[in-house]
Order: structure tokens, then C-alpha cells, then sequence
């Protein structure tokens, strides 16, 4: 992958978590998260894109993403098209995978 890493691959905490249901409010760093790091995130205007398609998206705390929001989100950075697009396609298989057993994923913003 271009743009996303696994924990594993993590150095560093300057990175936004996209975490598998919802946040327990107390652990990070989860071994089925994906990572992207902080300026590859505002390089890419990412927290645009998250602020434009879903009300409440706070950059540096938690937002919970719904399948319909995902699709929303996806859709834009589609439109959009360049590494916007391509980032959100690394993200699909993930998210597709994410919402056969939960409701929403969240983001974290470390």
C-alpha cells in the first residue's frame, strides 16, 4: 500500500487510526487498524474531505463512520480522483470488510 500502513509497520504516534467498530475510549493502535500518517493525511486535504461529508468529523479526536457516510466519503474522493481517490481505494476493501460485522469504524485522530 501507497498511503495506509499496518500497526505493525508504526513508528511513531503521528498517525491517524482507522479502527474496526466503535472506539472503547481507551485503546489504541489495534493489530486490524490501519494507519496513516499525519502528513500524508494533511497532504492529501483528508480532513477536508471527512469534514465536508460528515457532520461532526473532529480531526484530532474520535469520529465514528457509518457505511452511509463511508459511501459518501468515497464517493467525493472518487470524484475528486489523484492520491485523494487513491487513498480511499485502500481504504475500501478494509471498510467493505469492517461493515460485514459492524455498524461504523472510527477514526482516530492521535
Amino acid at each position: 500500500m501507497k498511503y495506509f500502513i499496518k500497526e505493525t509497520e508504526r513508528k511513531g504516534t503521528c498517525y491517524h487510526e482507522f479502527q474496526k467498530g466503535k472506539w472503547d475510549g481507551k485503546t489504541f493502535w489495534h493489530k486490524d487498524s490501519l494507519l496513516i500518517h499525519d502528513d500524508i493525511f494533511f497532504d492529501l486535504k483528508l480532513g477536508n474531505l471527512f469534514a465536508e461529508t460528515v457532520s461532526g468529523y473532529i480531526s484530532y479526536g474520535e469520529t465514528e463512520i457509518s457505511m452511509e457516510q463511508w459511501e459518501a466519503v468515497y464517493n467525493k474522493a472518487e470524484s475528486m480522483g489523484g492520491g485523494v481517490k487513491a487513498a480511499m481505494e485502500e481504504l475500501k476493501l478494509w471498510a467493505e470488510k469492517n461493515f460485514q460485522t459492524e455498524q461504523v469504524f472510527t477514526i482516530l485522530g492521535i
